[in-house]
């Protein structure tokens, strides 16, 4: 439960185009964020296309529909489920045509008042729905991959967004290559986001296996590639914003050290960490270091060629958008 007296803070995940992993990323980073000792509800808002029940394992009874069309409250609503608050969403078309989605603000304010973290996972495209759902957000966290018309759907999200004076908090790309970059610089200034958390989750078959066996990846396979990139996105997310959980993970061990503002480097083609030699010994959080920072670490300023082929991506997005 959050702290007396203060609210959970409230973010929506949103994609311009479906099937790039959103409902995936809203899942692992709700449990991640637990597993760092928050307390976070995930709510599917996706109302015509909901499946985040099925990341979860969870056979539901009462939905969000149920609450939005009047016949259950949020509580009824509410399932446990690793280590979260799973609210959700129903497949049948006839609840779709009697939810209303107007109703959202209350379930929301319920939620935030029990909570540290409330995550909303949106539909994709742009709709009334999507816009009810990020106008009771704090923020928004657009996920995509590097595909070109993935880019540009979520740009338009962005835009969106920003009509509803509503900060974009991160960016997540998805299924990258190898665990690369995959001109995430590129990415980044075409959606807007280089000043925000960005985080590289790589392909990994680890997924797959999760989604089959319905358990998050984060608690399925933890030391995979994919479970270590939303654990630094969890870690990012918080850190950006500065927020604390009201107390460790009761397994947690005392892994801090005198040296408040160390970071853990990630190697990106397997998303193992790569301590200084003098901390090979230590533990300690993960923080996404900046763009630049990055880019320069990998190398890919390094020739012009990359760079143009840069550039021509930002303006084949800009044309589409024109």
């Amino acid at each position: 439960m959050s702290e007396a007296g203060r609210e959970g803070y409230v973010f929506a995940v949103a994609s311009g185009k479906g099937g790039v992993g959103k409902s995936t990323t809203t899942a692992n980073l709700g449990v991640a964020l637990a597993d760092d000792g928050f307390e976070v509800a995930l709510v599917d808002v996706d109302l015509g296309m909901a499946n985040l029940a099925g990341l979860f394992g969870l056979t539901e009874d009462v939905t969000l529909h149920d609450v939005l069309s009047g016949d259950a409250s949020p509580a009824d609503a509410a399932y446990d489920a690793h280590g979260v608050t799973v609210v959700p969403g129903s497949t049948d078309l006839e609840q779709f045509a009697e939810a209303d989605a107007k109703s959202l603000h209350r379930v929301v304010t319920r939620l935030r008042a029990d909570h540290d973290v409330v995550l909303l996972d949106a539909g994709a495209g742009l709709s009334y729905d999507i816009a009810m759902a990020m106008s009771v957000a704090d923020g928004v966290l657009l996920v995509t991959t590097a595909e070109l018309n993935s880019l540009t759907d979520a740009t338009k999200t962005g835009q969106l967004v920003s009509k509803l004076d509503k900060p974009v908090v991160g960016a997540v790309f998805t299924r990258t290559g190898d665990g690369g970059f995959d001109d995430v610089e590129g990415i980044a200034a075409a959606l807007g986001t280089t000043d925000a958390v960005t985080v590289s989750v790589p392909h990994d078959d680890a997924v797959k296996l999760a989604v089959r066996k319905g358990h998050p990846v984060v608690d399925l396979t933890p030391e995979s590639p994919a479970a270590r990139a939303y654990d630094r996105l969890a870690a990012s997310l918080a850190d950006s914003i500065g927020m604390t959980p009201p107390q460790p993970p009761a397994d947690s061990e005392d892994t801090s050290t005198d040296d408040g503002d160390a970071f853990e480097w990630v190697d990106p083609d397997t998303g193992e960490s790569q301590p200084d030699d003098d901390e090979a010994d230590a533990e300690g959080p993960v923080y996404e270091i900046s763009i630049e920072e990055m880019l320069a670490e990998a190398g890919v300023d390094a020739d012009e060629e990359t760079a143009e082929r840069r550039v021509k991506l930002f303006d084949r997005v800009k044309s589409r958008l024109s």
